[in-house]
């Protein structure tokens, strides 16, 4: 195969990326920043990058996530996520300023790692460590593999006694006598010392929330969630592809007494809870104020699976532009099913409400067999 160096039009661009794909080998300089070239000047090389190539990346992401957060994320959101913010509205400015120094898959998980959590914090999907203290915190440094790790979060410390001795115990492997020889202290004063720098460390990380690092090996891993544990047990759900056995686990479950599958049953009783969840929601998507563009996308894409590149030839739109729009709608109905429930039936099930809206977007319609022919029709 050739070098990515050699390609000349988007089809050999495409050819390329394809094989890459398959038969992953190291990059040179040039070759990264041809790739990056290809990626800002044509969108079908593009969208081959960010919507193929790099979703090993994607899932490895999604997945620190919901280790790290108990959070779970739709794999295509964070490549939509990612793809949107890299391209800018067109300026490409995180690209512009890649200049081949490491490899641009590496570069851009850095880069995602940046985008997807910022996507997080502003739709308050990932909850902040603003409710850990010092005290119902400790630290896991000695646990963590690399050194270097365990230094960078050292370096949090700015005080350099302070910042010396937390080097000397997790980084160097000092024993308490030679750090007291090394530094003159007496038992009960080192003790002391080391208290006073754990807890400085601990307020460091927690105010710091995350720090992500991306490994040789193309692991994403957040620093803070190595080096400190909590027993806080949080978890919360958006949407996801690769999590849908736990989402099914928490609820598509035959318990009569689930209060959401109670009131479901209450508008078309007999009908599996799964049938009657889809048809609900495109009941409620008809309340939507959505143009009749916007209607097609969600219905075509939530009820139907139409294929995105297929939907964006038929209405005459870019397949980014369809995605954007239907994670877009998907949040905006989400938010009113929540509304509408809040409204009719007790609070305590809407926590439930992201995991039946969002999880279904992971299975396609075929696997059920849907008895309401009229909700079948085309918008």
């Amino acid at each position: 195969m050739r070098k990515a160096t050699e390609n000349q039009t988007v089809k050999e661009w495409i050819e390329w990326l394809e094989f890459f794909r398959k038969h992953n080998y190291n990059l040179s300089k040039d070759e990264c920043i041809a790739l990056r070239d290809a990626i800002t000047t044509y969108s079908s090389v593009a969208e081959k990058f960010f919507f193929e190539a790099i979703i090993p990346m994607c899932k490895g992401l999604a997945h620190k996530i919901y280790e790290t957060y108990k959070v779970v994320i739709n794999i295509r959101d964070i490549s939509t996520w990612v793809y949107a913010g890299m391209y800018d509205g067109g300026k490409w400015t995180r690209f512009s300023t890649y200049r081949g120094d490491q490899s641009i898959f590496a570069w851009t998980a850095t880069c995602a790692s940046q985008i997807v959590f910022k996507e997080l914090d502003k739709q308050h999907l990932i909850t902040p460590s603003s409710n850990l203290s010092a005290t119902n915190t400790s630290l896991t440094l000695k646990s963590m593999q690399y050194d270097s790790e365990r230094q960078m979060v050292i370096d949090l410390v700015e005080v350099p006694e302070l910042h010396s001795v937390l080097t000397m115990i997790y980084v160097n492997r000092m024993t308490d006598e030679q750090i007291m020889a090394e530094k003159g202290l007496s038992k009960p004063l080192l003790r002391k010392t080391v208290r006073t720098a754990e807890t400085m460390l601990k307020e460091a990380l927690i105010d710091k929330e995350s720090m992500l690092v991306v490994r040789s090996n193309g692991k994403i891993v957040n620093l803070v969630r190595e080096a400190l544990s909590d027993c806080s047990g949080v978890f919360q759900t958006s949407t996801s592809d690769d999590a849908m056995a736990i989402a099914e686990k928490q609820l598509y479950t035959d318990n009569e007494e689930n209060e959401l599958h109670v009131l479901q049953s209450q508008f078309r009783p007999g009908l599996p809870f799964l049938e009657q969840w889809v048809l609900f929601v495109v009941d409620r998507a008809q309340e939507m104020p959505w143009t009749t563009e916007e209607q097609t996308v969600f219905y075509e894409r939530f009820y139907n699976n139409e294929d995105p590149v297929a939907l964006a030839r038929r209405l005459g739109r870019r397949r980014t532009w369809i995605d954007n729009k239907f994670h877009k709608l998907n949040v905006e109905i989400t938010t009113y099913i929540i509304n509408w429930l809040n409204a009719n039936i007790k609070k305590k099930i809407i926590n439930i409400i992201h995991y039946e809206q969002e999880n279904y977007n992971s299975k396609r319609p075929e696997d059920y067999c849907f008895r309401d022919k009229r909700s079948r029709t085309r918008l």
